[in-house]
Formats: C-alpha cells, sequence, structure tokens
C-alpha cells in the first residue's frame, strides 16, 4: 500500500518553490509505504488504513517503510531485533524502528490493529515518525466494552418487560449508519472490544425462523431491514476489533409464537415446546451471525432454579447446533449472567458440556457507590473468577448518578485496579443514561449525543481497562489535556477536572448510608421523602444486598440509635457524610465557575456544565438538611423531647427551598430526571412520565412539610392531644375456627409471644386491638394458614422483619393488603408492628404469607371501617424507636 496522492501534491509544491528560486533540479520526495499481507484480515487493513491516514493528514514523507504483520509471520520473523511476545498474548503488539523501517507486529489481527493505531496516535501528537521507538503493550483487561439497550424507557409491547421488537419507530438510531460509525470509530479509538444490545427477546427481529413461522413479528420487508443492518454492524465492528453480543433474557418467547400455542410471553417455568423453540432459535442465531456472541440472562422471569435445565437442555445444544450447521467445532464463547439465577449450579452442570463460557455479575447493584470492598459481591466474583474463563464486571445502571455529568478518573482506576487483584478480566460498562439512548437527558435542540456528553465516561473506563497501572500525577496532567482540548486552555482543563473530582464522591458517597443501593427503585436526584429516609430498609431489597455496596460505617438508624445512648459510632456516619459531600459539591461548583475566564470554546457545554455542578451542589444541601432532620425526628422517637421536632421543622424547611431553587435550575435544563418511567421506580414516589421531573416532586415535599408542622400543632393542642389519647374500644371480632396443623390461637395482649417457638412478646397493645382472637405460626414455617370464617371479614396481619418499621407482606398479593393501623402493638426488642389488611371471604380459607415472620392479630367484619389515630404516646422498645409516618403522611 503507498501514499501516492499526498506525494503528487508535494511534488507540485516543490515544483513551484524551485521556479522561483530558478534551481537546475528537483528534488522528489518519496513517499512513505504501508505494508501489510496480502491475506491480510479486516482488522490489519482497518489498521492500515488509519495508519496511511495519519501520514496523509501530517504531510510525513521521507521513503520509509512501515511493516503490518502478525508477529509469527515469515515476514516479521525475518526482523532479528524485533522482540518476542510472549506465549499465549492476545491483542499485544510490537512497535521497533530497524533502519528505515518501522515494524508493528501482533499477537493476533487485534494486536496489529492497536499497534496501528498506537503509531498513528503518535504521529499525530508529533507530526513526524519517530526517530526511535521500541514500545510493547497489550491491555490489562480481556474484554472491555459497552452496552447498549435495544430497550424504552417504558413498556409499550403488550405490557410485556423487556421485549421490544426492532423497528424504526422504536430505535431510529439502529438504522442509522453513520450514527453507527461515529460510535464504532470511538470503541475502537478507546480500544474496546465488546459491544452488547440488551433485549428481552430479540430473535425475532434478526432471524428468519422457517421452523417457526408463526413465531414472525413483523414484516418481511422489515425483517429483511433488520437482517442486512445487523450484518452490516458487525461488519463493521468486526474490522475494529469489537465483537458484538446479543443480550436476551429467559424464559422470553416471540409474543406471536406464545399467543399461537397459548403460553404467556414469559415462563416461569419450562416446557417442552418452549424449550424446543429456544433451542432452535440460539442454532439458527449462531448459523447466521458467526461473529456474534450471546449474553443471556437465566433468571427474571425464569425460577433461579430452572437455569441448569434451560441452559443443558436449550441454550447450549442450540450453540453446538449452530456449529455444526457452519462445519465448525470452534466453540463461540457464551456470556452468562449470573442475575436471578442458581450461577454454581448452572456452571457445574454446564461446564462438562461446553468449555467456553465467560461469566457476568454485577459490580455495583444499579448503583454506583463509594467502596470498592464488598462483602458479598466480592465472594460472588471470586466464585465467578474461579469458575469461568473470563469474568466480567458489569458496571451496571447508574441510578443514583443520573441526570448529571459525572465523570472521576481517580475513582474508576481505583476500580479496576480491584478488578485486577480479584482476578476479574472484563469491564461492561453501562452508559450514564441507559434508557432512551443515545439521547442524553438535557433540554437541548437537537438532543445531546450521550457519547459526546459524557466522554470522560466513556474514555476513563476504556483507558484504565486496557491500562490501570498509570502513574497518578500523569494521569492528571493526561486529564487536564483532555478538558483543555475541549474548552480551550490549560487553565480551563484544570479547574474543569477540579471540578469534576470534587463532585464526583457527592452521589456515590451518601447514596448508602442513606438510601437505596440495589435496584432500579430510586431515583436519587429527586430526593428521598422523610418516611424513606427514617426507615429505608421497608423500602429497598433484602438487607443482604444493600449493605454489600455499603463501606464500612452507619445506616440512619443505627446513627440515632448509638447517639441515643452515647455509644462510640463505628466508621463514617449519615451526617457527617452528608456534610462533608455538601462541601466538596460547592468547592466543585466554585472550581467550575472559576474556569469562565480561561474558556475559549464550547461555552454552551461549558455553562451546562456549571449547571451541573450548582444542581449537585443544591441537592446535597436539600439531603444534607433532610438527613439531619430525619435524625431528629428519629431522637424524638426514642426520648419524646420536643426540641428535636423543633429542630426538625427549620431542617426540613431548608430542604424544602434547596430543592425549590433545584427545581428552578432543572425546569430550563433537563427533560426530565431518570431515564426509566416504569413503576419499578418508588423512590421518592412510584415512576412514570408525570413522576420523573422535579417540578413534579417539589409538592410532595411541600405537602409533607405542611403536614409535619399541622402534627407539631396538633401535638401541643389539649384538644387534639385528649382525642388521640383517649380509651379506644376493641375493634368487631369475627369468630374463626383454626385447622390442625396450621398454627395456634392466641389472645393478643400484652406478655404473650408472637411465635409459638420463640421468645419475642408483646410489650404493649392499643385499644383496637388489645384482647382480639389471633393465630400465632412458627417463624420457620413455610407453609399456608387454613381456617374457617363465620362471615366475610378483614384479616389483620402484622409482619415481623428485625429492625424494619412498616414491614409488610412479602409474599402475598400486595395489591390486596392496606396499612390501617401503626404504633398499636409494640414488641419487645423489634419495632412496633404496622397492621395490615386483607379481605377474605366466609368459609374455609387458606393464607399462604410465606416463610412465618408474621402473626394474625385478629378478623374483622369485612364492612368495619378502621379509624385513623395518631399514637402519639408510642415509646421505644428496646432501643427501637415507634413508627414516625404519621407526622408526614395524611
Amino acid at each position: 500500500m503507498y501514499l501516492l496522492t499526498q506525494a503528487r501534491v508535494r511534488i507540485r509544491s516543490i515544483v513551484a518553490f524551485s521556479l522561483v528560486l530558478a534551481a537546475p533540479a528537483i528534488v522528489m520526495a518519496a513517499p512513505v509505504k504501508v505494508v501489510v499481507p496480502e491475506d491480510a484480515t479486516p482488522r490489519e487493513r482497518f489498521g492500515a488504513d488509519r495508519l496511511q491516514a495519519a501520514l496523509t493528514a501530517n504531510h510525513i514523507e521521507g521513503g520509509e517503510q512501515i511493516v503490518l504483520g502478525l508477529r509469527s509471520l515469515p515476514a516479521v520473523e525475518k526482523y532479528r531485533q524485533l522482540p518476542q511476545l510472549w506465549p499465549g498474548a492476545t491483542e499485544a503488539f510490537v512497535i521497533k524502528r530497524i533502519g528505515n523501517q518501522i515494524i508493528v507486529a501482533g499477537s493476533d489481527a487485534s494486536g496489529v490493529l492497536y499497534g496501528a493505531l498506537e503509531l498513528a496516535d503518535r504521529i499525530n501528537q508529533t507530526h513526524a515518525l519517530p526517530k526511535e521507538i521500541e514500545f510493547i503493550d497489550h491491555p490489562a483487561l480481556k474484554l472491555r466494552g459497552t452496552c447498549i439497550g435495544m430497550q424504552k424507557p417504558e413498556i409499550t409491547y403488550e405490557d410485556a418487560q423487556y421485549d421490544y421488537p426492532y423497528t424504526p419507530k422504536d430505535f431510529p438510531f439502529f438504522y442509522d449508519k453513520a450514527e453507527w460509525t461515529r460510535y464504532l470509530d470511538m470503541m475502537v479509538r478507546q480500544r474496546s472490544n465488546t459491544l452488547y444490545l440488551w433485549n428481552g427477546h430479540p430473535f425475532t427481529s434478526l432471524l428468519k425462523l422457517p421452523k417457526y413461522p408463526e413465531a414472525q413479528e413483523m414484516s418481511d420487508a422489515q425483517l429483511n431491514q433488520n437482517i442486512e443492518m445487523m450484518r452490516w454492524i458487525t461488519a463493521e465492528a468486526d474490522k475494529r476489533g469489537i465483537w458484538l453480543l446479543q443480550g436476551f433474557y429467559n424464559l422470553h418467547l416471540s409474543h406471536a409464537y406464545a399467543r399461537a400455542h397459548h403460553l404467556p410471553y414469559h415462563l416461569v417455568n419450562p416446557t417442552p415446546e418452549a424449550i424446543e423453540y429456544t433451542r432452535y432459535v440460539i442454532s439458527e442465531f449462531i448459523h447466521n451471525y458467526p461473529n456474534v456472541g450471546l449474553m443471556m440472562t437465566l433468571g427474571e422471569a425464569l425460577s433461579p432454579h430452572k437455569g441448569v435445565e434451560l441452559m443443558t437442555q436449550a441454550i447450549i445444544p442450540g450453540v453446538k447446533d449452530g456449529m455444526k450447521a457452519l462445519g465448525t467445532t470452534v466453540e463461540p464463547p457464551i456470556v452468562l449472567r449470573d442475575h436471578a439465577t442458581d450461577i454454581e449450579d448452572v456452571l457445574k452442570a454446564s461446564k462438562p458440556l461446553y468449555g467456553n463460557i465467560d461469566t457476568l455479575s454485577k459490580w455495583n447493584g444499579e448503583s454506583l457507590t463509594w467502596t470498592n470492598d464488598r462483602g458479598k459481591v466480592l465472594d460472588r466474583f471470586k466464585l465467578l473468577v474461579e469458575n469461568s474463563n473470563v469474568a466480567v464486571s458489569n458496571v451496571h445502571l447508574l441510578s443514583n448518578l443520573e441526570p448529571f455529568r459525572w465523570g472521576d478518573p481517580d475513582f474508576i482506576r481505583e476500580t479496576v485496579l480491584n478488578y485486577q487483584r480479584i482476578g476479574i478480566g472484563g469491564v461492561h460498562l453501562y452508559p450514564l443514561r441507559y434508557w432512551d439512548w443515545p439521547n442524553a437527558a438535557d433540554k437541548t435542540e437537537p438532543l445531546l449525543y450521550q457519547p459526546e456528553r459524557d466522554w470522560i465516561w466513556f474514555e476513563a473506563w476504556s483507558r484504565y481497562a486496557w491500562n490501570p497501572n498509570r502513574d497518578p500525577q500523569k494521569e492528571r496532567a493526561y486529564w487536564v489535556q483532555e478538558f483543555a482540548q475541549r474548552f480551550g486552555t490549560s487553565q480551563a482543563g484544570e479547574k474543569l477536572l477540579d471540578a469534576y473530582t470534587l463532585a464526583g464522591p457527592a452521589q456515590p458517597r451518601l447514596l448508602p448510608r442513606i438510601g437505596i443501593t440495589e435496584g432500579n427503585r430510586q431515583a436519587f436526584a429527586l430526593g428521598m421523602t422523610m418516611p424513606e429516609l427514617i426507615d429505608a430498609k421497608r423500602f429497598g431489597p433484602a438487607e443482604t444486598l444493600w449493605t454489600a455496596n455499603a463501606p464500612a460505617g452507619e445506616r440512619l438508624y443505627d446513627y440515632v440509635d448509638h447517639e441515643f445512648h452515647h455509644q462510640p459510632h463505628q466508621g463514617e456516619t449519615p451526617t457527617a457524610v452528608a456534610d462533608t459531600v455538601t462541601e466538596g459539591a460547592e468547592q466543585a461548583y466554585e472550581a467550575a465557575k472559576a474556569a469562565a475566564p480561561y474558556v475559549t470554546k464550547n461555552k454552551d457545554e461549558y455553562d451546562r456544565i456549571v449547571s451541573d455542578m450548582q444542581c449537585i451542589w443544591l441537592l446535597m444541601q436539600f439531603y444534607q438538611a433532610k438527613t439531619h432532620a430525619a435524625a431528629e425526628v428519629m431522637l424524638f422517637g426514642y426520648d419524646k423531647d420536643q426540641q428535636h421536632l423543633q429542630k426538625a421543622d427549620s431542617l426540613l424547611a431548608s430542604s424544602v427551598e434547596f430543592f425549590r431553587q433545584l427545581t428552578a435550575i432543572t425546569d430550563k435544563t433537563y427533560r426530565n430526571a431518570a431515564g426509566m418511567q416504569t413503576s419499578q421506580r418508588q423512590i421518592p414516589v412510584r415512576g412514570g412520565p408525570k413522576a420523573n421531573h422535579w417540578r413534579d416532586i417539589l409538592p410532595v415535599y411541600e405537602k409533607e412539610l405542611a403536614t409535619f408542622r399541622s402534627r407539631l400543632k396538633s401535638m401541643n393542642d389539649p384538644t387534639a392531644l385528649a382525642e388521640a389519647q383517649r380509651p379506644v374500644e376493641r375493634l368487631p371480632q369475627v369468630a374463626f375456627q383454626l385447622e390442625p396443623g396450621s398454627g395456634e390461637a392466641f389472645t393478643v395482649k400484652a406478655g404473650e409471644p408472637i411465635f409459638p417457638d420463640g421468645p419475642q412478646q408483646i410489650a404493649s397493645v392499643a385499644g383496637e386491638l388489645d384482647g382480639m382472637r389471633g393465630i400465632r405460626v412458627s417463624s420457620k414455617s413455610n407453609t399456608p394458614v387454613r381456617f374457617i370464617l363465620d362471615k366475610p371479614a378483614q384479616v389483620l396481619v402484622g409482619f415481623v422483619r428485625k429492625g424494619v418499621n412498616k414491614a409488610g407482606p412479602q409474599n402475598a398479593d400486595a395489591e390486596n393488603w392496606n396499612i390501617v393501623l401503626t404504633n398499636v402493638v409494640a414488641l419487645k426488642g423489634a419495632p412496633a408492628l404496622t397492621v395490615w389488611a386483607a379481605p377474605l371471604s366466609a368459609g374455609r380459607n387458606e393464607l399462604d404469607l410465606g416463610r412465618g415472620s408474621y402473626v394474625i392479630l385478629g378478623f374483622i367484619p369485612q364492612e368495619t371501617k378502621v379509624k385513623a389515630r395518631i399514637n402519639f404516646s408510642a415509646a421505644s422498645v428496646d432501643g427501637d424507636p415507634p413508627n414516625l409516618d404519621w407526622m408526614f403522611e395524611d
């Protein structure tokens, strides 16, 4: 391959210059040759093209030669001075000048590609070929890549979660070749080598299925367009060294197939026909897309213990069927998520059948937290490292970071260093805003493109996935220069880098102290209500999950308990962290503003950065004031000193004012706060498009403050206080007959144990329930309670979860249950019970509430209306404060 065009331009310019000087001769500049093997792969040719472009752009001449090829080729082996690469090296390369030649040798085609890109980068930086060079490099992590959600922010396809057919209406970017080229060019520039597409059941969008014509979900024309696009995308990715993986969920079916066979769209348990269908579509995928891999989520829809069956009877056989159709014995890698499945059992059963299994696990749940030492999460990764070819860390949904700009290179570098220490071999990176790809949340016209808006997020993860072992001081200089290129000067670069790194700890460090760190339940930028702060545990998943993500320290209930009992604190405390991150966010805002005199380009984006830093500071001030307010209210729950409530009143009012200021800014700058707009998001309120902006939530906090002030007034009103504390008559009862083996009947009163096999006792009972006939069951029981009712009734149940106020039904149909009383049954050594009610019919009933961490407190007539009552006098028992929701809710 020769550089001819540029050489001709140079000749003409020399001729013209020589005529002016009347020189007797013309010296012709020789082009630089880029030599590749005749049978070079698309990756090697792509690298040669990029190298050629660098030579052309920088007018490099001189008759020298650049040789590209595999280190093992005879044409490369002949250069004796060229260092050898180590056995088993992948994606590695060596660059060495030998006389008037520069040799770029790779361990494989990707190594040649990356070597060519490295040399091209050096040419672009220095505008010359290196006079001397001997450089060897290779990636730290084997798999380095990003993901794109072929999913929408809301459920649109027949009420089925994660399932979305590939159509121009839903995913216009999928059909935009220019956009794909821009994105894939970013990936190869950053040396990323994997790209994951997430979808529930993508196969009928990408395959013709002759065996199951009833499964087709779109027109032939649309399907043909999708197949053509997928083949183009995979070819473009492959020549850039990028392996495309298509993700899917089990057990999801084609909706058309499911209707034809009278099956649900998502199966909890496999059926023989669903197994056969899944095996077939996977075999067709492998056969039709030989350069594309599969990433699967075995769980969520499918029962966790059914993963072994599906993996061994459908997925692995399907892959092998596809290999047979291709005539190959080379096993394509299968990437298996550990989410919601019995991964140890799956790996144990699968490894004898298939040798090339990688695994994928969430590093961060669905929020990014300020820690890298993480108990059960760390144990899970050690298991995967030991039992799979490559254990890949999934930097999953960033619910606590969106929608603001975030990029702290030091945090990311230290995280990848931890990957190295543990043995994790890959990173799978979510964008900062997964739902609604590729659009950012900013209110701009046109909408901002995420890879450009969040450039530092993508670049930092890819840079350190390649090599995290870099000098921190040199890294600071590198990132200053990156900012300087975008905003004009090194002074601007320094201050903007400071802004990003000072703001970086805010959301990741505060969330584990006060919020929910697992699950996509929380939109952190929209704040939290007082009940959510006071009793965060009941709003999140099981304690073993969310504590795995928290660094050493205390949650708010720990902090208050230690404060009240004058005990030393352990590690970080919520109030101290809230104070610290607020101070850091203020410094970040000041650093961003200080860059203004030095910003000479991209001023619109600079203004958006300043606005984001101000928003983060206001959000931290909101949380700081409200966290302190919640602590004061919780202390009141212990000692009934109303001075705590007076302090809380002022703090709560401040938090509302900070949120009001935040709303005023975001009303002009953001379309919404969270990409996901489904009911899965429940904090601060149930999600949806009408509860996804700060202006939607501000009235919630204003009402909360008004209710709190009304309660304070009532607590000091003798009439209201007397009404609240007057004796209450017991509720009317419905008689029942308990069937054998269903626990034991008892009288609800002080001193009675709530379990027949445990010491926990009732400390006190309010008048509504005192003397009722209830049913207690073993705390270890997992069988239904059977009884006969004389007439239609409401069953009254208190659920017991250690340390959790207002615990509710776990396995029951939640829609049928409502809270009817709070703070009316105090327990020794546990929070006061919240009483839930659900309707039951007359006659024989079977109540299945899962494992027996509950007590049935009685049955009342179905038509009985329980009068709401504020129990001002409820006191803490054995260190557990009573439920305090009544102070903030109607």
